[in-house]
């Protein structure tokens, strides 16, 4: 199990490379969907009754 972890070495940047990329997926997966709630948040107070 250590093996895996190290990588003879190149372990930390295999794991830092892994984790970064999965970083940038996840927050640009999740991007539009922000997008989306503040719109419809934006466009139900603009259509709000005064």
């Amino acid at each position: 199990m250590m093996e895996l972890l190290t990588m003879d070495g190149h372990g930390i940047y295999v794991w830092s490379a892994y984790i970064l990329t999965i970083t940038v997926l996840l927050g640009l997966g999740s991007y539009p969907f922000i997008r989306l709630a503040r719109f419809k948040q934006r466009h139900q107070e603009d259509n709000e009754p005064k």
